[in-house]
């Protein structure tokens, strides 16, 4: 009985099947082990045998008793295996999964992840990018952001609009650096309709905002303008995409772009993907840079549209420590023809428009006050991660990284329109060589840091 008790209180509540046939069989083996003659009776050959029917009546008591045992212990099993079957369910919890869980996400990475800066594990990643931002990118802009009309970033951004109302733009839109371009979300499938230029500052999501921040916070004399593809977060056509890219193109003669950024990407089975790929090697021909970040599904896919084609480049997310993320594709190409680049996507602060959201920030213009806004207030800032965040950095980084070209092309040959001239060829064929010069082994990725890049670096390149 003192055996069954313990039984019954173990912390299990109930002996596993394995457990229960070894004890069984220890038992039974035990009392069946004692109706034999020892060794040392073998060795007594002087010693007169018992008699049959006495030897049988003692081996059939010991095996009586070692049923008994047996039978006890499954009768006391089997009780408490019913028990447990009957009783209410404990108050531990019951873990549960489905064989294809379902994740709440917006269709081609316009999502945005925001980090609540009061966590811990999400104050790591904000402190890393701010290290990174001041150590690597303030360092490495030029000392004065050019001055005169004839050099000039012009960098179209396809994604959900640009609020402009929002107060992080204020100074960018009185000295003209954000402006309209085309707005294709009211007649998304008329592809040759005419577009509303001025409501493509306008978003309804949030993302479109956070990197046009981004951008600008980074290279701070571009000038973004706004293809509004996505309203509201809603599913994007890569066709719109694709005719997006094509105005750009044909219009060359009012607005060179020398940056095409897309924030976005589709599945590989997306319907118009054909008409995508055919705009992108369209614009790259004419020596638009395109760039696109791989993805969110972490190291189950390869990057995905537009990311994958050839002529685009391709951005992966770390934190500001060089940790590639979690959701970030690695690092799988990297050829003469292909490459991709390791920057920044976790923990970037940037300004944000949902309203409501408890953790969101207005960070004061004035001094470093960070002020709580009210829950219907729209200009605010907060914390972000993904890919396409990373894009936007990486589009950050290239653009900056012309204006330091010509602010050396301009002291070396003391003449802008050939200084001009010579950065611009120096994006079109050497880009991607002046960005791999950046890039550090971290942690089995190669980070990208700009200020290993020097001016006697940069000064070869033009």
């Amino acid at each position: 009985m003192t055996l069954l008790n313990t039984f019954g209180s173990s912390s299990s509540g109930r002996c596993s099947a394995k457990t229960v046939a070894f004890l069984a069989q220890f038992l039974f083996a035990s009392a069946t082990y004692t109706t034999q003659p020892s060794v040392q009776t073998y060795n007594l050959p002087t010693r007169p045998p018992y008699p049959t029917d006495e030897r049988n009546s003692q081996s059939t008591q010991c095996m009586a008793v070692a049923y008994f045992v047996s039978g006890i212990v499954f009768a006391g099993l089997i009780t408490s295996f019913y028990q447990k079957r009957g009783s209410p369910t404990s108050n531990k919890a019951i873990c549960t999964r489905t064989k294809n869980p379902k994740r709440t996400k917006h269709p081609n990475f316009l999502q945005v992840e925001t980090l609540d800066y009061r966590r811990p594990d999400h104050s790591d990643k904000i402190e890393y990018w701010e290290t990174y931002q001041n150590n690597f990118l303030e360092t490495f802009k030029p000392t004065e952001p050019p001055q005169d009309d004839i050099f000039q970033i012009n960098v179209l951004l396809v994604d959900s609009g640009i609020d402009i109302a929002h107060k992080a733009f204020a100074f960018r839109e009185q000295a003209g650096l954000i402006q309209p371009w085309r707005d294709y979300t009211t007649n998304s499938m008329e592809l040759d309709g005419v577009s509303n230029p001025k409501s493509s500052l306008v978003d309804e999501f949030g993302h479109g905002t956070c990197g046009a921040d981004i951008i600008g916070s980074i290279a701070e004399s571009a000038v973004i303008y706004s293809a509004r593809v996505s309203k509201g977060g809603s599913e994007v056509d890569p066709r719109i995409v694709a005719k997006a890219i094509n105005d750009a193109v044909n219009n060359a003669q009012d607005i060179e772009f020398q940056f095409i950024i897309m924030p976005l990407g589709f599945p590989e089975d997306s319907e118009g993907l054909g008409e995508l790929e055919e705009a992108i090697n369209s614009a790259s021909q004419m020596g638009i840079t395109l760039i696109a970040p791989a993805g969110n599904e972490g190291n189950c896919r390869n990057p995905s549209p537009p990311a994958c084609y050839s002529p685009v480049i391709c951005a992966l997310s770390c934190d500001g420590n060089g940790t590639p993320s979690g959701f970030s594709p690695s690092i799988y190409l990297n050829t003469k023809d292909k490459m991709e680049f390791l920057v920044p996507g976790e923990g970037i602060e940037c300004a944000w428009i949902q309203p409501g959201q408890c953790h969101r920030q207005q960070r004061n213009l004035l001094d470093t006050e960070v002020l709580q806004l009210d829950p219907e207030e729209k200009s605010g800032f907060t914390y972000v991660s993904g890919t396409s965040f990373a894009c936007s950095v990486l589009g950050g980084i290239s653009m900056v990284t012309l204006e330091r070209l010509y602010e050396i092309a301009v002291r070396v040959y003391k003449n802008s329109d050939y200084a001009k001239q010579q950065v611009d060829r120096a994006r079109r064929h050497r880009l991607q060589d002046i960005l791999g010069q950046m890039e550090r082994p971290e942690r089995g990725a190669y980070l990208l840091v700009p200020t290993q890049v020097t001016d006697e670096i940069l000064e070869k390149y033009i």
